[in-house]
């Protein structure tokens, strides 16, 4: 006689992944998305390996929040390969990917000037293959054909500023028709080389460092990092701070060693006017993974504990799914003034803004820049949230208030005055053999640009042959 169990699972959807356990890249198995007890796992169903679980949410209702706020996709402007496998084997990118390139990653160089334990590219002293400048270009040209105005490229590696032309690119770069430029970077250049700083200074607005910020504690950097890069980030910044340039502060998260960290991250960030925000990366299991037992944590997890820090202002409310991407990708803005306090140092007084915006006026928008142009938008969205009451009769000016916002939906930097009143903390999950599902991939935002290829960051560190 049928009968009602609580505990059994409650199938959410049927998708496709790759099995952990026997780590074949070469085929796709069944999987079905399930609830069991408010966690939402996938279900994997390998012919070699047999049944396995894998938790991707700790959180079901905002698993549910994540489905309502996926909006119509934005496409890429040209497709560079045909459909010959199916997702992921096409990837280059192929027509059917739902998404174009929010973000699009230069790799320049394979060398870097550390060996970290958790690397998603396996970087290392010694590795070399400096991109020549025949290369990048190549790799922009590729990038325009499928977004004829880039949003945002971000040069990465290995460790970009390693790279003899790093200067060189990204001056190239930045006289390209993107928006925004960043670099990736675990900052011992920075701190040690202030003409560099000041380089970096001159390329102008639009131009942001993002900066590798993982914690604050030794033991803890010693097992992300292999070495305590305290001082390193603290004299880094220090220059970052000098020349007021636009940072971005980037924690790996690994559960059980420096989850409890991300208030203190976040508290620690509010005393720099240079910082516009920090991203927490839950640890994604490509390139170098040197880690036991159950390191791996969800996007909720880390949403939950940055919601639940009584001393920032962020609310479930104010931290939102990004429509592009929304079980990928959390957000949450505000605007940002800073303030003297009581002991004579200067800290960031944050109102969020996003908890404040209608859901509808999100999923409607078309493109990833749309506020700038927008006016009326802008406008009413000021209205709604006041920012004037909140921070001050005056401090925004109409033209700031109108790029307060445009770094929604891909937390992009204005070219003009008025990012410094701004501030995001992003939560940002890639996919990997674990927690791969081919409904997903197809809306990944951020993509490797290669010299014939555009490939999705997450199925470019997984190394998938691709069919063509």
């Amino acid at each position: 006689m049928a009968f009602y169990d609580p505990k059994y699972d409650l199938f959410l959807s049927a998708t496709q992944s790759f099995c952990h356990r026997c780590n074949d890249k070469r085929h796709l198995i069944d999987a079905h998305v399930i609830s069991r007890e408010n966690a939402v796992y996938l279900r994997k169903f390998c012919p070699k390996c047999g049944e396995s679980m894998v938790k991707i949410s700790d959180d079901l209702d905002y698993f549910r929040l994540c489905d309502s706020y996926l909006k119509k996709p934005d496409l890429p402007e040209m497709a560079l390969t045909k459909v010959l496998k199916g997702c992921p084997f096409d990837c280059g990118v192929c027509p059917q990917h739902q998404n174009h390139p929010c973000l699009a990653l230069f790799n320049i160089t394979d060398e870097c000037n550390m060996k970290c334990h958790i690397c998603y590219y396996a970087a290392e002293p010694g590795l070399g293959n400096h991109r020549s400048m025949e290369e990048i270009a190549q790799m922009l040209k590729t990038l325009l054909r499928v977004e004829s105005e880039p949003d945002l490229i971000q040069v990465t590696g290995g460790e970009p500023t390693t790279h003899p032309q790093i200067v060189e690119i990204l001056q190239f770069l930045k006289a390209s028709p993107v928006r925004h430029l960043m670099l990736n970077t675990n900052g011992i250049r920075i701190a040690e080389d202030e003409d560099f700083v000041r380089k970096l200074k001159a390329l102008g607005g639009g131009f942001e460092v993002y900066l590798q910020f993982d914690s604050l504690q030794e033991e803890t950097l010693k097992n992300i990092r292999a070495r305590d890069m305290r001082g390193i980030r603290l004299k880094a910044l220090a220059m970052l701070e000098k020349y007021n340039i636009s940072t971005t502060l980037v924690s790996v998260i690994k559960k059980g060693l420096n989850e409890k960290e991300i208030p203190n991250i976040i508290d620690f960030s509010r005393r720099y006017r240079c910082v516009r925000g920090v991203v927490f990366q839950p640890v994604q299991e490509a390139g170098r993974i040197e880690a036991e037992g159950d390191f791996r944590i969800t996007l909720s997890e880390i949403r939950r504990i940055v919601i639940e820090d009584e001393n920032n202002p962020f609310t479930d409310e104010d931290m939102i799914p990004l429509p592009c991407d929304p079980h990928k990708i959390g957000v949450g803005y505000a605007a940002k003034k800073m303030e003297t306090t009581q002991e004579e140092e200067m800290y960031a007084s944050l109102m969020p803004v996003t908890g404040n915006i209608p859901k509808e006026a999100l999923l409607e928008q078309k493109g990833t820049i749309a506020f700038e142009q927008e006016r009326q938008f802008v406008k009413e969205v000021i209205e709604t949230v006041s920012l004037d009451t909140a921070l001050g009769e005056g401090i925004l000016k109409e033209k700031i208030k109108q790029k307060l916002f445009c770094c929604w939906p891909s937390f992009l930097s204005p070219k003009e005055m008025g990012y410094e009143n701004v501030y995001r903390i992003v939560i940002m999950e890639f996919s990997d053999m674990v927690n791969f599902d081919t409904t997903n991939i197809k809306r990944e935002c951020n993509f490797m640009i290669e010299p014939q290829r555009a490939i999705p960051f997450s199925t470019y560190n997984m190394g998938i042959l691709f069919s063509q």
